[in-house]
């Protein structure tokens, strides 16, 4: 089936080339976050969809340099001139990486896998305070309650090994800018475990079915017929953390039509 979209955990895509990033800043009060996408190709079709590869990098942290707060819901909405294609690939189950060790994941689901990458944490312990940790980050194509789902999964052996599973549930929107949601209850996955504040994360996948050349992350450029570049929303992202009110923003990106 095809259903559209182009990601993101954090996180995002569509248009950029050479090496053109794009960083989006917020801050509301003491809490900061930002968000760095880059996207290859730059020169797209303007009718259809090409193959692309999506660099996310993705960081929370705070103006005075503490632990800032929990982010509980994440949710990014993508730009419909986007196209999420996995017809035919292969799904991985959540039990067969979860729990899983890094090496383990990619033995039992390496042919699902669509993106790679690290992360940053502090894990909870109790009476003892947070401790900072980092580890590896796989991205899977997976399902999660009957919905079409972007397994992340999570795995760190510092302090001690551990490994959580983050769904990010695929859904349809008919009508306007954005076409595909992608959301997350980091609660739900982590539980007590820890605070994830920083990712660094590349999303790419090509692949053969039934002799046809595929990609899992596609995009067009919607630039109007008179003109050859264009600057528009790729995804809404929005934040909710504990304690704290829902934080959003819009990633915006230009792109150029492919001769």
């Amino acid at each position: 089936m095809r259903t559209k979209k182009v990601w993101a955990l954090a996180l995002v895509l569509c248009i950029a080339s050479t090496a053109i990033g794009t960083a989006a800043v917020i801050q509301q009060g003491n809490l900061r976050i930002t968000v760095l996408s880059q996207v290859q190709p730059y020169k797209l079709s303007r009718n259809g969809t090409d193959p692309i590869a999506v660099f996310v990098s993705g960081h929370v942290g705070t103006a005075d340099k503490t632990i800032p707060p929990q982010l509980k819901k994440l949710t990014v909405k993508v730009n419909r001139h986007g196209l999420l294609q996995s017809r035919g690939l292969p799904v991985c189950p959540i039990p067969r990486i979860q729990p899983a060790s890094t090496e383990r994941a990619l033995q039992n689901c390496g042919d699902a896998l669509i993106g790679s990458g690290q992360f940053w944490a502090h894990i909870v312990l109790p009476d003892q305070g947070a401790y900072p940790t980092r580890g590896r980050l796989l991205i899977f194509n997976g399902r999660q309650g009957g919905h079409q789902a972007i397994l992340a999964h999570i795995y760190t052996s510092n302090p001690f090994a551990s490994s959580f599973v983050v769904p990010f549930v695929v859904r349809r929107i008919d009508g306007g800018t954005y076409g595909t949601e992608l959301s997350a209850s980091l609660p739900q996955a982590l539980g007590d475990w820890g605070f994830v504040d920083r990712i660094k994360l590349t999303l790419k996948r090509k692949y053969r079915f039934r002799g046809e050349q595929l990609s899992y992350f596609n995009a067009g450029c919607p630039a109007p017929k008179i003109f050859k570049r264009t600057v528009f929303p790729l995804a809404h992202v929005s934040f909710g953390f504990e304690g704290q009110k829902q934080i959003s923003t819009v990633v915006e990106k230009s792109c150029a039509v492919k001769e």
